[in-house]
């Protein structure tokens, strides 16, 4: 689980602090409990539902809506009732020049770090504690009711709008553009849930509507019935912000359940309802996102989280009882660990996994048993990772264990699957497969009745493994691997991975694939005679991949180490290659967090700045885990080596300047979540080498943050970026804190934009940091700071997907515009 996790600039599926992918399409495997978990739930192949948003500083999502088409409060006041939400930003009537930024009051509060009464400090916390002194702590407001803090971000979106109110016409040229590449009436790819194909599922789109259609067809008459129209839905509950965390059907296929949240805080309600009639027969509230059904229909599983929103318990509800009667089945004490679920491919089992950053266990329920009861698989093991899934009477089981520093695959026997019982998965020759090296990274493993596929990273790149099986009723039951062979995939760049694959009983795989010029494929690939079949390929209207070029270059870090780095131009205004007539406008995108990989993948919503010319680079730097899971995340990339992410990031920069391609006063910046940390990192570190900078909800308080076990997320993440208590890690994530090391400087121009609701990354964070930067910027009249502030939303941007190319808009006008590529 991660706090903060990257929007991906809107490359493939997003989550460190994951990001939820498309409902219908959750596999229902659990071998990646563990494995999304590591991967802070970005995957698209992400199985424990529970936990898919299970990180602090997720940027916001790639927007599931445009995958497809693409209390009391304080007197009278409201936040909505302070800050417009309108398509924009609120109406100022300043303009331009007679604007003045606001500036924050200062009210010094004594922070401590270390021990402090009987909070939660870690286990070694200083004693004495160190004091830092926090001018506006006081923007901190938990109930996001207080009105001087309301009053404060009303200005600084007033602030923003009379500074940006002259790119009006060219926002909306710019929507207009992204919106013409859009095709709004689309479907996903169908698929099956169930082995006899009586229902095909899929999720659609219409042009002018915010939301997906949820939809199945019936095989036999054709006839389609919708399951859930989200724009309905959102226009019932009169939503500003309407998102889904998961759509489940039972084994029945006559039932469904759901999850909504409707403010973006990612606390969610369920509703159990008949697809046919459209009746709710049953409710669940204040739940984690993810749901599933048991054996049969009577039965749903559901988490609910703590106060720090951790989800740590694990329930069993009775269809038609009340929730105050549900059986708990699981509950983590210790808040380091989250906890996930999820239901085996095979029916057979639920998965329950409890994971910290760097340990887990797993227990298992078997689901055909008269009382269901979880029982442990194996004993959680100080450093050692392992996730589960089920195939005949075995466990495959991928884990960090006995030094497999990039994973490894094992197996045991279901009815006692401890860890002396694990066995390395061999061929009857002997051979063994995926014991653990150093060129490949084992992320997930999937269990299906005659194969098993592998995800993982070899030479900087995703790919899948197929490993064919026994007969599952042979003896030996489902642990005799044949032989083994890789998915070849069509390009030499690309992003590719599990996609949805509910049945186990199949002779088919379907994966996902794009790249940088390659719109989202769904392929089914044929495991009989080893072809990639392709079911869909997104349109994208007004679009020619001929027109344009992709590269994958290396920068050199620091201390010698090559970085990649994936390069998209168009041709047209690059017809003789980059750098041949001078330097070029730059967009620098970077991430480097919770071993995340930023892959190449495609998104259209970039179109309109490579298509005046601006050289669009993604910088796979270390944090990720691009080059290994182990070199380049843990090892290099995170506690005390995360200043390597900044200095690799700053270092592709500078290649990208001495390739002569363009040069620091044409350099545009862009993360997201933990990628806005790297922005803040990088700006106070070199302020000179950067014209422009977006930071999306920045993870940038991090000393005050991580401090504090009372804020979501921080517990956990102790084993991320360190504890700021323990004398070990205070002076090294001190120097690199963006909120610590602002100074005075001339920094570039900056745009930051928060969600008021958000859980991951407070509000507050980007509001101390904006405040701090405007203390000291020496050059604000010629490099504006901006604060923008989305009272309906939280970590994930706007749910309504023209709203989130509204956002968009608003963001590529303010870059360009600083660039000189602006139309006023």
């Amino acid at each position: 689980p991660t706090r903060r996790s990257s929007d991906l600039n809107n490359q493939g599926a997003e989550g460190a602090r994951t990001g939820q992918q498309p409902a219908q399409a959750l596999p229902t495997t659990m071998s990646s409990a563990l494995a999304s978990l590591r991967r802070s739930l970005l995957s698209a192949s992400v199985a424990v539902t529970a936990t898919v948003a299970a990180t602090r500083f997720s940027g916001a999502q790639p927007n599931n809506n445009l995958l497809c088409k693409d209390g009391s409060d304080a007197g009278r006041w409201t936040p909505r009732e302070l800050l417009s939400t309108s398509a924009w930003l609120p109406t100022a009537s300043a303009d331009a020049a007679g604007a003045k930024p606001p500036i924050a009051a200062k009210h010094p509060k004594t922070v401590l770090f270390g021990v402090e009464g009987d909070e939660n400090r870690g286990p070694n916390p200083m004693n004495p504690p160190k004091e830092q002194v926090d001018d506006y702590y006081w923007l901190r407001d938990d109930d996001r009711k207080d009105k001087a803090v309301i009053d404060y971000l009303a200005k600084e979106n007033a602030y923003t709008e009379a500074k940006t109110n002259h790119l009006a016409g060219f926002r909306d040229e710019l929507y207009s553009e992204m919106r013409g590449h859009l095709k709004e009436t689309d479907q996903s790819a169908p698929y099956f849930r169930s082995n006899n194909k009586k229902w095909e599922y899929y999720s659609r789109t219409e042009a002018g509507k915010s939301y997906k259609i949820h939809c199945r067809r019936n095989t036999k008459t054709k006839k389609e019935e919708i399951l859930l129209d989200e724009n309905v839905q959102s226009d019932k509950r009169k939503a500003k912000h309407f998102s889904v965390g998961t759509l489940q059907v039972a084994p029945s296929e006559q039932l469904m359940a759901y999850t909504y949240d409707l403010n973006g805080y990612e606390t969610y309600d369920c509703d159990i309802v008949e697809p046919t009639s459209g009746i709710v027969i049953d409710q669940l509230k204040e739940i984690d996102s993810g749901v599933t059904f048991g054996a049969d229909d009577s039965v749903v599983f559901y988490s609910k989280m703590d106060k720090a929103h951790r989800p740590y318990q694990v329930w069993m509800h009775k269809l038609g009882t009340s929730q105050s009667k549900d059986v708990l089945l699981r509950e983590e004490p210790d808040e380091l660990y989250w906890t996930g679920f999820g239901k085996t491919r095979d029916g057979k089992f639920l998965v329950i996994s409890h994971g910290s950053k760097v340990t887990s266990e797993s227990w298992v329920v078997d689901l055909a048993a008269k009382t269901p009861k979880a029982h442990l698989v194996a004993e959680r093991e100080q450093g050692v990772l392992y996730s589960v899934d089920s195939r005949g009477d075995t466990f495959w089981i991928s884990t960090n264990a006995d030094g497999a520093k990039n994973f490894k695959i094992v197996t045991a026997p279901a009815s006692d699957a401890r860890r002396s019982n694990w066995q390395p998965l061999a061929t009857k020759g002997g051979d063994v497969l995926f014991g653990g090296s150093e060129d490949v990274t084992v992320s997930d493993v999937s269990c299906f009745e005659s194969f098993v596929a592998v995800s993982g990273r070899q030479g900087g790149l995703p790919q899948v493994w197929i490993v064919a099986c026994d007969d599952i009723k042979a003896k030996g039951n489902g642990a005799g691997a044949l032989d083994v062979h890789q998915i070849q995939m069509p390009e030499a760049s690309y992003d590719a991975g599990e996609s949805t694959n509910r049945l186990f009983s199949t002779d088919r795989f379907r994966l996902y694939y794009s790249s940088p010029v390659t719109p989202m494929t769904t392929f089914d690939y044929q495991i009989a005679d080893r072809t990639l079949l392709m079911i869909k390929q997104t349109e994208v209207p007004n679009y020619d991949p001929s027109e344009y070029s992709v590269q994958r270059i290396f920068a050199t870090g620091e201390d010698g180490t090559p970085i990649p780095v994936t390069v998209l131009y168009s041709k047209k205004f690059h017809p003789d290659g980059l750098g041949a007539d001078g330097p070029k406008p730059l967009y620098l995108y970077g991430y480097g967090s919770y071993g995340h990989c930023i892959d190449a993948s495609f998104s259209s919503r970039v179109l309109p700045l490579v298509d005046r010319g601006v050289i669009y680079c993604i910088a796979n730097i270390r944090g990720g885990s691009e080059m290994g899971w182990f070199k380049w995340y843990e090892e290099q990339g995170k506690f005390l080596t995360k200043r390597n992410t900044f200095l690799d990031f700053i270092s592709c920069a500078e290649h990208l300047v001495g390739l002569g391609w363009t040069k620091p006063d044409r350099i545009a910046i862009e993360g997201r979540s933990a990628g806005g940390l790297l922005v803040g990192a990088v700006l106070n570190m070199r302020p000179d080498l950067f014209k422009v900078a977006v930071a999306g909800v920045p993870f940038v308080d991090v000393m005050v943050t991580m401090r504090d076990a009372s804020i979501p997320l921080t517990v956990v993440e102790w084993e991320e970026w360190g504890n700021p208590n323990e004398e070990k890690f205070y002076e090294y994530m001190k120097s690199y804190s963006p909120v610590d090391n602002v100074h005075e400087a001339a920094y570039p121009s900056i745009l930051i934009t928060a969600g008021l609701h958000d859980p991951r990354v407070a509000y507050w964070e980007p509001a101390k940091w904006t405040a701090k930067l405007r203390q000291h910027k020496t050059n604000e009249e010629e490099e504006p700071l901006l604060l923008k502030t989305d009272l309906d939303s939280g970590h994930f941007s706007a749910s309504d997907r023209y709203k989130y190319l509204k956002e968009r808009s608003f963001d590529y006008a303010f870059v360009l515009d600083r660039l000189g590529l602006a139309k006023e």
